[in-house]
């Protein structure tokens, strides 16, 4: 016998629960007068239908429409826009991050265009999936996000008194993160737990914190905690670099690339276990749209566009020790200014970001127009006499022509690298090569082959490099050092990049399926 098709109270629960609310209301108005019930009756209506509008999503289905619409926050690890030129000098917005391009290459597997709704804080966040003005969120973040209980009444009124189940669902995960304590670096270390036991410690949310402070209270472990719901991460670090706060709790990840441009932070202490980065949902109208998500995601785990992603924002932030990273900093603020007009002028003329230039040319000089090596190398590029007279350098010790010299030897070391290998993967090995040059690092690639690894991914070519020694065509190549050279420019470049957002620049990331980099304009000349 086939079961009977469900009732509309059956197949929406929340509508069941505003028509029992409303049972109470009914029978009060069977004694009132005519024209009462008539009007108690119109209000009603007017709830019920407040109450269903509340259930349906804001934004039209995925299905109609031709953009997939996601909520994000403008942190290091998903999200950053920028203001840019491309490289015809044309303005443009740029749209980078590891949510971004993992999401962008999700909407493309979808057939979609995707659009970036940027939200202040977790709560608003929670709110637009709530209310349905979005059709996921993706902003690194943890299962606790998803989990936390609503704060919205059936008809979608604030009722802080009565938090409801969770209206959102999770993807799978893609990431996985652990919270830190972060603390002035001058300060003594804290490295147990116990030691939180009434300090006052900052974060962003009470409600992603609760289940943390929750264990800690079956341990006799009571911090005051101290919420900023209108802060991001990078705000509560910067807080700390300043002495305002002296604790602070933050995602692992942000603190790992933040540490490379603030001073005086440092953590030494976990406060909870390694915890999964999903994706968000809602679960009203998201289930179809998160099973979709889990398809693409064991695919990019599968075919390296995880991995790829992954090492192109993070693959470095641990590149640099204290001592390189205050160093830099030091120089950013005493010498770079001495260059910066150069290396601007540089970007004008060779299409390549100057902050990438001068990534490359601290890496080489530390920004010193008059070193010179013990191998005769010398200027702000460390040119060798050979490579100078090929460039058409007359004065290696000239900053603008040492500058516009390596900006051209790396239009050669480009192009001798195949044109199929995606960016930025190419500019990096581009810059790896500038240490053992161009044969040494397509040799290096074809080893890299032969290890069964991807010749044309810098994240399997720097893996085998320092492995390689002697190659089968008799070439020695110094892949320890290529490697420390192209990831340590890549960090500087990071660290420049966020110092100094471009608003007149050329774009060196753009957003594409390959999350490559732009291809710089050419030179007019140089090696070819």
């Amino acid at each position: 016998m086939s079961r009977p098709e469900a009732s509309p109270a059956e197949k929406h629960p929340r509508l069941a629960a505003i028509a029992q609310r409303s049972q109470g209301v009914l029978r009060r108005i069977n004694a009132a007068p005519r024209w009462l019930l008539w009007t108690k009756a119109a209000l009603l209506a007017c709830g019920l239908l407040a109450g269903a509008f509340y259930l349906l999503p804001h934004i039209q289905p995925l299905s109609l429409s031709r953009e997939l619409v996601v909520g994000t926050r403008a942190t290091p690890t998903s999200f950053n826009r920028e203001n840019t030129n491309d490289e015809s000098g044309k303005a443009i917005v740029l749209e980078t991050g590891f949510d971004h391009d993992l999401v962008t290459a999700f909407a493309q597997s979808l057939g979609k265009k995707v659009r970036f709704v940027v939200a202040e804080d977790e709560q608003s966040l929670h709110q637009l999936l709530e209310r349905g003005e979005i059709h996921m969120a993706a902003a690194w973040l943890t299962r606790r996000f998803v989990e936390a209980p609503s704060n919205r009444n059936l008809t979608g009124a604030d009722d802080e008194q009565k938090p409801q189940a969770s209206l959102l669902t999770a993807s799978r995960p893609y990431a996985y993160d652990t919270l830190v304590l972060v603390q002035p670096s001058s300060s003594i270390p804290l490295t147990r737990l116990t030691q939180l036991h009434d300090r006052e410690v900052h974060a962003l949310s009470a409600n992603s914190y609760q289940p943390w402070l929750t264990r800690l209270s079956k341990q006799k472990i009571t911090p005051q905690l101290e919420t900023h719901s209108n802060w991001t991460e990078n705000d509560l670090l910067q807080a700390v670099s300043k002495n305002e706060i002296r604790l602070a709790i933050v995602s692992g990840a942000s603190y790992r690339i933040a540490q490379n441009y603030t001073q005086g932070i440092d953590s030494t202490l976990d406060v909870g276990p390694e915890e999964e980065i999903v994706w968000a949902f809602p679960k009203r109208y998201g289930e179809m749209l998160m099973l979709q998500a889990n398809q693409f995601l064991i695919s990019a785990e599968k075919d390296g566009t995880v991995r790829q992603l992954r090492d192109r924002y993070f693959g470095a932030v641990n590149r640099l020790q204290e001592a390189d990273r205050s160093g830099f900093l030091v120089k950013v603020k005493t010498r770079l200014p001495q260059y910066l007009s150069q290396f601007k002028r540089a970007q004008t003329a060779s299409g390549y970001d100057w902050r990438l230039l001068a990534a490359l040319a601290y890496q080489e000089s530390k920004w010193d127009a008059n070193a010179v090596s013990k191998t005769g190398v010398r200027g702000l590029m460390m040119l060798t006499g050979d490579t100078a007279d090929r460039l058409g350098v007359r004065n290696r010790l000239d900053p603008y022509e040492s500058i516009m010299g390596g900006a051209r030897y790396m239009d050669y070391l480009r192009d001798e690298i195949p044109a199929s290998v995606p960016e930025p993967d190419r500019t990096w090995m581009a810059i790896a090569s500038y240490n053992v040059g161009p044969n040494q690092m397509n040799a290096a690639r074809r080893g890299t082959k032969a290890m069964g690894l991807n010749p044309d991914s810098w994240a399997d070519v720097k893996k085998a490099l320092p492995e390689l020694g002697q190659t089968k065509d008799g070439v020695k190549i110094r892949g320890g050092e290529a490697v420390v050279t192209a990831e340590n420019v890549r960090m500087y470049y990071a660290i420049l990049s966020r110092l100094y957002p471009s608003s007149t620049g050329i774009a060196l990331s753009a957003p594409t399926r390959t999350y490559g980099i732009s291809t710089p304009q050419k030179s007019t000349s140089g090696l070819r």
